[in-house]
């Protein structure tokens, strides 16, 4: 599976440097909202660097990981479900039980 993550901060890291550790995945793309910030973890990485819009839309990401502040959880996660790409988030989830129900619709 082609993996993306969005959020470039200090825990992208973690998950760039364990990746390749599941052969079964293939990180492909980094976004951010911050260009300069996925630019330079994608060449830290040796990935690509994408606009979140692009990594949504990347025929070749099949799971995007969501990595931004606790804030944004339920609205980014949203936007990838809707892209229909599987989401994998950062804990919390959500910040409200009525967002957690929201995802599930």
């Amino acid at each position: 599976l082609g993996v993306g993550i969005i959020g470039c901060g200090n825990i992208s890291t973690t998950y760039l440097s364990l990746a390749p550790l599941f052969g079964s995945l293939r990180l492909v793309a980094v976004a951010d909202i911050s260009m300069d910030a996925a630019r330079a973890r994608a060449a830290e990485y040796n990935v690509r660097a994408d606009t979140v819009e692009d990594l949504l839309t990347a025929g070749d990401v099949d799971v995007i990981v969501n990595l931004t502040v606790p804030a944004v959880h339920f609205a980014v996660t949203r936007r990838i479900l809707e892209a229909g790409k599987h989401a994998y988030s950062e804990k919390p989830i959500v910040l409200a039980l009525d967002e957690g129900k929201a995802l599930q619709e």
